[in-house]
């Protein structure tokens, strides 16, 4: 073994260590930094902060005021940021941050990482900053409209006080529902009234044989993962023009309000002892077996599948009548009809991460004045617009095929903003066994490809760009005067339009919207 002389130069001077080499050569690396350690503290000394005593020296906060847009009573709110600095030249120590209401208060407080009500003697560098977050959680009263909550937070540095406020606007609410990830089944024949808003945690059910009704002007606010499940039951939701039926997310905060994705069924499935659990996804308002629901000036939105409607719960009856309905701003699929039986007209499904439409696995959907748009922006969109199957491969590897027999799309617009692309349509139809009858008539599509089933269009165009009043601003209404536009008789005698506005006998336009 041998031995080893080093050099370590530090600040200029020179030290000589000697290390034998071997299994401890680590050593000299050890006593080098003993050496730098030394020379750095003995050469410059130990810097201390000196803390300034100024009761002139103030804080700067990111914000005076932390807002918080509509809780509902019980359920917490998202997180929000409080930055604090210190502008000044000197190290300040923050005597005191304290909420103001102390354990009475519906906020709650983080600082520098702890949580409680009162901090004390936290050291701030010049030009130094630390994060408070703030939460809040109202407390129910007696209000049918909107109240403020508020509190705030108190910063006290060399006597010095300075204040954020803390603000609130509380909503009470009926609450459906309980576990995040269970279903409730709510009582029969149940009503929701617009009196105060509707609040669904995790999944509730409507009981077979039971009917939902949903008066006009009702909101309903649905938590992650929570939706409404009609099983072999029947939801009437009946809005009306001027009191529409709003079904969104329940968090309404800056950021969230217009989140697609917000809600949704969901629950887990164990498919054996070893296996994991798998996340299963559902319509936020999935009907299965639905018998002769009915949905007329609904608007679902920011959700992940909009409205699932599967099989038939009845013979002769639809499972759902919709009309003057809007689906808007879902991750997934507006609609998702799988071997069910629909009617439908005056509706508009737009903006969806991958289809407005998906009607598969066969079934029976009659569509009259139905705009089907999807000017999806946030990402990339693989997806058409619409989707028409009729088939599925059973476990046993064969396919069986469900006919669309009876289905019509009429007076219908299927586009978006993938139609300009030479590879790419916004109507697919994945046929295994097409209907006799045109699916599509008097409509206007995006179909390029040389492949497909022309026989299932009638009287259709395939590459005329709808004349929308503004797609950036989600306005769909057509303009012009041009012919081109002009349907023909409908399925269903419709007098007025999404709009209720009146229709023109015999030349109704295309679309949800009639030109006026």
């Amino acid at each position: 073994m041998s031995n080893n002389l080093f050099v370590l130069s530090v600040h200029g001077s020179k030290f000589l260590i000697f290390a034998q080499m071997g299994k401890s050569a680590w050593l000299w690396v050890l006593l080098a930094s003993l050496v730098c350690w030394t020379v750095l503290s003995l050469g410059t000394g130990c810097k201390r902060n000196v803390f300034s005593e100024d009761p002139n020296l103030a804080l700067r906060f990111s914000a005076d005021t932390i807002l918080f847009d509509t809780v509902f009573a019980t359920i917490g709110s998202v997180t929000l940021p409080l930055k604090v600095y210190n502008p000044n030249d000197d190290a300040v120590r923050i005597s005191e941050i304290v909420l103001e209401s102390g354990p009475s208060s519906a906020f709650r407080i983080n600082a520098d990482g702890m949580s409680g009500l009162e901090f004390e003697d936290l050291p701030l560098l010049p030009g130094d900053s630390l994060w408070i977050f703030v939460e809040v959680t109202v407390d129910p009263t007696n209000d049918d409209t909107p109240f403020v909550v508020e509190d705030g937070i108190r910063f006290v540095t060399n006597g010095n006080e300075q204040r954020v406020q803390l603000a609130a606007w509380g909503a009470n609410a009926f609450f459906h529902g309980g576990a995040s990830d269970g279903f409730t089944a709510l009582p029969c024949d149940d009503v929701w009234t617009p009196a105060l808003p509707h609040v669904i945690y995790g999944i509730v059910e409507v009981d077979v044989g039971c009917t939902l009704t949903v008066l006009p002007g009702t909101e309903v606010y649905v938590h992650s993962g929570g939706g409404l499940l009609v099983y072999q039951s029947t939801l009437n939701a009946l809005g009306t023009l001027e009191n529409p039926i709003v079904f969104q997310g329940d968090r309404l905060d800056d950021g969230y309000a217009d989140l697609a994705g917000s809600w949704g069924i969901e629950f887990q499935v164990d498919f054996g002892p070893e296996s994991e659990l798998f996340t299963v996804a559902r319509g936020g308002i999935w009907l299965y077996g639905s018998i002769d629901s009915k949905m007329n000036h609904v608007h679902l939105r920011n959700g992940t599948i909009g409205l699932q409607v599967d099989t038939v719960g009845a013979p002769n009856v639809p499972s759902l009548t919709m009309t003057n309905s809007i689906i808007s701003n879902m991750s997934g699929i507006g609609m998702l009809a799988q071997g069910a039986k629909i009617d439908g007209y005056n509706n508009l499904i737009y903006d969806c991460g991958q289809m407005c439409g998906a009607f598969t696995l066969g079934g029976t959907y009659r569509m009259d004045h139905c705009t089907f748009a999807n000017y999806w922006s946030d990402g990339v969109r693989q997806a058409p617009a619409v989707l028409l199957n009729d088939w599925y491969q059973a476990l046993d590897g064969s396919n069986q095929i469900r006919s669309l027999e009876g289905s019509r799309f009429n007076n219908c617009i299927i586009w978006g903003n993938n139609a300009s692309l030479d590879d790419f349509d916004e109507l697919v139809a994945d046929l295994a066994n097409p209907p006799a009858s045109p699916l599509i008539t008097q409509s206007a599509v995006d179909v390029q490809d040389e492949d497909f089933p022309f026989d299932l269009l009638s009287d259709c165009t395939t590459d005329a760009a709808p004349p929308f009043a503004s797609t950036p601003d989600r306005d769909f209404h057509l303009t012009g005067n041009n012919a081109l536009w002009e349907g023909g008789n409908a399925q269903f005698p419709i007098a007025t339009d999404l709009d209720g506005l009146p229709r023109v006998v015999g030349l109704p336009d295309k679309g949800c919207y009639e030109r006026q």
